[in-house]
């Protein structure tokens, strides 16, 4: 499978929407509601493709190169949760979306719970993947971890590092394309984003991370309902990370998803747009939690 026969019968277009000045990549589908996805750390949108032809057609898909990522503009500085959130909000915005669902994979996990937590007027559902950000994730050697692979894939030219780096977060070897791997190394290639390397790995500092962590205050804001999945071979963090998101917000519920790694919407695509549009026709009472 490729991008492209994930995308068959799709209608769809891929834009540079201005965003308050920056110049933003996002590739947009459907009609309805709007549903905004965000990648992880040194990511990029295509992370979600697979999802897209499971929806349907009756959402308005919204897949995003977050601040810095990918083929948006790189801005300098840190790139701190509420920078990415800030974005985030300003294209909603410039797009005229008053509210949407969101789904937030690692680091956009972390940005997703931040906004359902400082920005509940504008968000209808949160959908947490292996969110970073939580407390419980924040142990030091898991921030070197981050840094090393992302650098070791970044500042190489041996396309086998940026392999090793996307081997990190998907279980299922299988599933990982050359041409997710030629995408990832060609943004990896680009003089701006090796530039910028520093400020994207900021959250990755133990005293930046606390700064901007979702702790049990943060959480504890969070009003709206929110679903929690969790890759059973995620080898970047456990299960428990994901308890602890739910133990601290209200309306929560958890769901691990056998089989895979960091990335379950990538890895069994039919399987999490079933549950995630269940949580937004139904709400969490739809869902029956544990695993899947």
């Amino acid at each position: 499978m490729t991008f492209w026969t994930d995308l068959l019968g799709q209608e769809f277009r891929v834009d540079r929407v201005d965003v308050g000045g920056v110049a933003t990549r996002v590739l947009r589908t459907g009609a309805g509601e709007s549903i905004i996805f965000l990648h992880g750390i040194s990511g990029h949108l295509e992370t979600f493709i697979p999802c897209i032809r499971f929806y349907g057609g009756v959402y308005a898909l919204h897949l995003l190169d977050m601040l810095g990522h990918g083929w948006t503009d790189k801005v300098g500085g840190a790139l701190t949760i509420d920078r990415l959130s800030d974005h985030v909000i300003a294209y909603m915005d410039s797009q005229g979306i008053s509210q949407a669902h969101l789904v937030g994979l690692s680091l956009g996990g972390w940005t997703a719970g931040w906004m359902a937590a400082h920005h509940a007027d504008r968000v209808l559902t949160t959908t947490l993947v292996a969110a970073a950000g939580n407390l419980a994730m924040g142990r030091p050697e898991f921030g070197e971890g981050v840094r090393s692979s992302t650098s070791a894939g970044v500042l190489s030219d041996d396309r086998e590092n940026t392999r090793k780096r996307l081997q990190r977060v998907i279980h299922k070897t299988e599933l990982l394309s050359e041409e997710l791997v030629d995408v990832r190394f060609t943004i990896y290639q680009m003089p701006a984003f090796r530039r910028e390397l520093d400020g994207l790995l900021a959250l990755t500092w133990p005293e930046t991370y606390a700064k901007y962590a979702l702790t049990p205050d943060v959480l504890g804001k969070i009003t709206g309902e929110v679903l929690v999945v969790w890759g059973e071979d995620d080898d970047r963090s456990g299960v428990a990370d994901g308890n602890f998101l739910v133990d601290h917000i209200a309306k929560s519920k958890i769901v691990q998803m056998d089989g895979t790694g960091h990335w379950p919407p990538y890895e069994r695509p039919a399987d999490f747009v079933a549950l995630h549009t269940a949580l937004m026709r139904h709400g969490l009472g739809a869902i029956a939690g544990g695993r899947c």
